[in-house]
C-alpha cells in the first residue's frame, strides 16, 4: 500500500487561478471528502478490512476520477484478498492515470501476490515511464524586475524555477528559501512577488513549476531532497546546503515532516497555517515527535497561525513544550484570522527581522505584540484566488 504522506490537516484550497492540470479542477467539497476518505482507507488497511477499503476507494474515484491513488489502493486490497485478476486490472488503471512510483510498486508487500505475473513487471515499466514525465501543466512565472531567473527539470527531481540575485557569486552566494505549496494550487504567483524582499536578506527563492499541486507525496519530497536540491546546489551563486523551507497549509505540514526526519538538513522553517501534530484518526491527532537531535536547537521556526484557526490550540499547548526542549520557536497568533494566508504588513516585517537574524547566524528574537487595531494595512490580505 502506498501512503499519501502529505498530511492534509489543513483544508485551505487554492482556487480558480491555480493552474494545476489540464483537467477540470474538482470542487473544494470533493477534495475535502476525498482527503477524509483517504484517511479512513489508511485506518481500514491497518484493521485489515479490505472489502471496506474497496468501497471507500470507489467513492474516491467518483470524487476525483483522474486520480491514480484510489486505483492503486484498490489493487493492494484486491491482491490481499487474493483477487489477482481484479488487482492487476486496478493496478493497470492506476498506471494509466499516471501512477509513477515503480520502486514502491516493486517493494510493496501488499502486491507481493502479483509479482510472479509478467503483467506486473510490464506495469512497473510503464510506471517507470510515467516517473520520467512531468505531472500537471507547466506554470510560467510572473515578471520580477532586477532578478535573475533559472529554470530546469533535473533528472530525478522536480521541475523548478529559481529567483536569485544577478550579482550573486561563488564567493558571495545567495542562501535559499524553498517554497512548499498548499493542497490545491502552487500559489507561485503570490510567493514570487516576495522575491525582492527575500533577496534583500540575501535569500534566493525556489518554487516548483510542474507537478500535481493537489498534495505532497513522499515521492515528491524525495525528488526535492535527492534530485532538485543537489541540482540547484551546482548553480554558481547559490548556497543550497541548508535551505529554509517555507510552507503554507499542507506545504507547512510537509516542511514539518522533513524537519522531523532530519532537522540538521535545514537552516529554518517558515510556517503559515500549519500545525505541530499529525493525524492519527478521523478526529484524533498526536503531537509531532521532536527529533532526538541536538540540531533542533539550531534550527529556528517562524510560525503564523490565526487566532480563530482551530489548529491554534495545538500551538498554544505545544509552544511551551517545544521551547523547553530548546527549539528556537517564534509563534505569531494573528488576531481575527482563521485558516488562511496570514502574511500582512506586520507579519512580513516580523519575517524580515527573523530572516535578518537567521542570515547573521543569530537565534531570532521573541515576537512582538500583534496589532489589534482596525488598520487594514496591518492585517493579512488573502490571495485573490481564495
Amino acid at each position: 500500500m502506498i501512503l499519501m504522506t502529505v498530511v492534509v490537516l489543513a483544508t485551505a484550497i487554492s482556487g480558480a487561478r491555480a493552474q494545476e492540470t489540464e483537467k477540470a479542477r474538482p470542487s473544494v467539497e470533493a477534495i475535502r471528502e476525498y482527503q477524509q476518505l483517504a484517511r479512513e482507507v489508511q485506518e481500514l488497511f491497518r484493521q485489515k478490512k479490505y472489502e471496506e477499503v474497496l468501497e471507500k476507494c470507489r467513492r474516491m474515484s467518483e470524487l476525483i476520477p483522474d486520480e491514480a491513488i484510489p486505483y492503486y489502493k484498490r489493487a493492494c486490497a484486491q491482491a490481499l484478498l487474493g483477487k489477482t485478476e481484479e488487482a492487476l486490472k486496478s493496478l493497470a488503471t492506476s498506471v494509466e492515470k499516471g501512477f509513477d512510483e515503480p520502486a514502491h510498486m516493486k517493494k510493496d508487500e501488499d502486491l507481493a501476490g502479483l509479482r510472479s505475473d509478467k503483467r506486473f513487471d510490464e506495469l512497473v515499466e510503464k510506471a517507470r515511464e510515467n516517473e520520467k514525465k512531468p505531472a500537471g501543466r507547466y506554470e510560467p512565472g510572473i515578471e520580477v524586475p532586477g532578478v535573475k531567473t533559472v529554470e530546469d527539470f533535473p533528472e530525478g527531481g522536480l521541475r523548478y524555477r529559481l529567483r536569485m540575485s544577478p550579482t550573486a557569486t561563488k564567493e558571495k552566494p545567495n542562501r535559499l528559501i524553498v517554497w512548499l505549496h498548499p493542497a490545491g494550487g502552487s500559489m507561485n504567483n503570490i510567493i514570487e512577488v516576495l522575491t525582492p524582499r527575500f533577496l534583500n536578506k540575501n535569500f534566493a527563492l525556489l518554487v516548483f513549476t510542474q507537478k500535481n499541486f493537489r498534495y505532497w507525496r513522499g515521492a515528491d519530497a524525495k525528488r526535492l531532497m535527492e534530485g532538485t536540491l543537489p541540482a540547484v546546489a551546482k548553480i554558481e551563486g547559490i548556497d543550497a546546503g541548508k535551505p529554509i523551507l517555507m510552507g503554507y497549509s499542507a506545504g507547512g505540514q510537509q516542511a514539518l515532516q522533513l524537519w522531523e526526519n532530519d532537522p540538521d538538513k535545514f537552516a529554518g522553517l517558515i510556517l503559515d497555517a500549519a500545525y505541530p501534530v499529525r493525524r492519527t484518526g478521523p478526529r484524533s491527532f498526536a503531537p509531532i515527535k521532536l527529533p532526538e537531535a541536538e540540531a533542533l536547537k539550531r534550527v529556528p521556526l517562524f510560525v503564523l497561525v490565526g487566532e480563530n484557526d482551530g489548529g491554534a490550540r495545538f500551538w498554544e499547548r505545544l509552544e511551551p513544550v517545544w521551547r523547553k526542549a530548546g527549539v528556537p520557536l517564534t509563534v505569531h497568533y494573528v488576531p481575527d484570522m482563521g485558516h488562511t494566508w496570514l502574511f500582512g504588513k506586520f507579519q512580513l516585517a516580523a519575517l524580515d527581522a527573523w530572516l535578518s537574524d537567521v542570515a547573521a547566524g543569530k537565534i531570532p528574537r521573541p515576537p512582538a505584540a500583534e496589532p489589534d487595531d482596525n488598520d487594514p494595512n496591518a492585517k493579512p490580505q488573502p490571495p485573490e484566488f481564495r
